[in-house]
């Protein structure tokens, strides 16, 4: 079967692969010049792309009372169909991160599998991730949580303060307010470029093709089904593309297309807001990636030309009452809180702040699985990391394409 996958992010190179693995015929349109450039931080800088152009309205006649009697009838046939796809798709019956640990665990799994069969590296930059908690409460209810998640598969450390601290010596001078803390191997956020080229080169081995600078336009039906996909060659020039089923995995980028097919994306907006502030000692600066828990921060420790910063990130709600708090109070909140957390580490003097605004799925689960349209599906994160999630997305989603269970429980749509 000939299957389009549209985004050749790590969720698009990782569907395309197991897609392949499975005896189809897989093609993958991105608009970078290099696939999973993200991950391998080849994005160069983008002008405006084309807005899409609705996949079942008639733009003729816009100015005539036909063609707009034709562009309300089609607004409400969409808005019925996503109703129809919304009262399809797959709620989450238990605690969406149930489902997103046995996601992670199935991925790990999966990676597994291709490091043992040569073809995926194991990656020399793990660091781990530390969440630390400085509520005893919140930690006494991870706890309660552990022999459940680790039926999932979680494989997190549990770690006393002590421990945390042998393991972050960075943490010394929190003891008196450390709880304890989780040690993750597998951090989300660990350099994926590694992995991502390793996947592309397998990818291409398998027979993969991948057209690179096209630009999907619009995803045309036809009697309820997807017809084709309209695209812009590297040079603007239109071309059409065919398939017996088609993935979209353009992460946010896919919910214009699937609000034109009227295909449900329950989505909501977040900012993030991201400090860089340079170390100024190296023996209270972090080796692993922390997650303050109760201050809702992320710290990490990078590399640079003008040396070694800690990169801080927190996400805020848009549209909460605390999300209209200025940005120089939230930018002078995190400065305190790291300061408590790793006192005299860094130079918070000179820190810099930038914000930038995301769309996250409305329950931070990777939306995978079917929709209305019986060739189109769906494998698209948003605001999730794609990193420990994108093995596991991936494979399931080649199953469904092929008519197969996915191996893994899931809150996938409409299964």
């Amino acid at each position: 079967m000939r299957v389009v996958v549209l985004g050749a992010g790590l969720l698009g190179v990782t569907s395309a692969y197991y897609l392949q693995q499975l005896g189809h015929e897989v093609t993958v349109v991105d608009r970078h010049a290099t696939p999973a450039a993200k991950a391998r931080g080849r994005v160069a800088p983008q002008g405006g792309a084309p807005t899409p152009q609705c996949s079942g309205a008639d733009s003729t006649g816009t100015g005539s009372t036909l063609g707009r009697w034709a562009k309300l009838r089609a607004g409400m046939r969409r808005h019925v169909s996503r109703l129809v796809d919304r009262a399809i798709g797959a709620r989450p019956q238990r605690d969406p991160r149930e489902h997103l640990v046995r996601l992670a665990a199935y991925s790990r799994k999966s990676a597994r599998v291709l490091r043992e069969e040569g073809g995926l590296p194991q990656g020399s930059r793990v660091g781990g991730l530390l969440n630390v908690f400085t509520c005893a409460e919140a930690f006494g209810a991870r706890l309660a949580r552990a022999p459940h998640w680790s039926e999932l598969g979680c494989e997190e450390q549990l770690f006393s303060a002590d421990d945390a601290i042998r393991m972050e010596p960075a943490l010394l001078a929190m003891r008196a307010k450390l709880a304890g803390a989780t040690y993750s191997v597998e951090d989300p956020a660990r350099d994926p470029a590694q992995f991502a080229a390793s996947l592309v080169f397998m990818c291409r081995a398998a027979g993969v093709r991948f057209l690179t600078k096209h630009t999907v336009v619009s995803l045309k039906d036809r009697d309820g089904r997807i017809d084709r996909v309209e695209l812009l060659d590297p040079a603007g020039q239109p071309m059409t593309l065919r398939a017996q089923a088609y993935v979209l995995a353009l992460g946010a980028s896919s919910v214009p297309h699937a609000e034109y097919l009227g295909v449900d994306m329950p989505l909501r907006f977040v900012r993030e807001y991201i400090v860089t502030i340079p170390v100024k000692d190296a023996s209270r600066a972090p080796r692993v990636a922390l997650r303050d828990v109760q201050g809702k921060l992320r710290i990490t420790r990078i590399e640079t030309p003008e040396g070694d910063q800690l990169r801080v990130t927190a996400t805020v709600r848009a549209g909460l009452e605390e999300d209209r708090e200025p940005d120089s109070d939230r930018f002078d909140a995190i400065l305190r809180r790291v300061e408590k957390l790793l006192p005299g580490a860094a130079d918070t003097a000179r820190a810099s702040l930038a914000t930038e605004m995301h769309a996250v799925s409305t329950n931070r689960l990777p939306m995978i699985g079917k929709t209305r349209l019986p060739n189109l599906f769906l494998n698209t994160a948003p605001g999730t990391p794609s990193w420990i999630t994108a093995l596991g997305a991936g494979k399931s989603i080649a199953r469904i394409v092929s008519g197969l269970r996915p191996e893994l429980q899931f809150a996938f749509r409409s299964l």
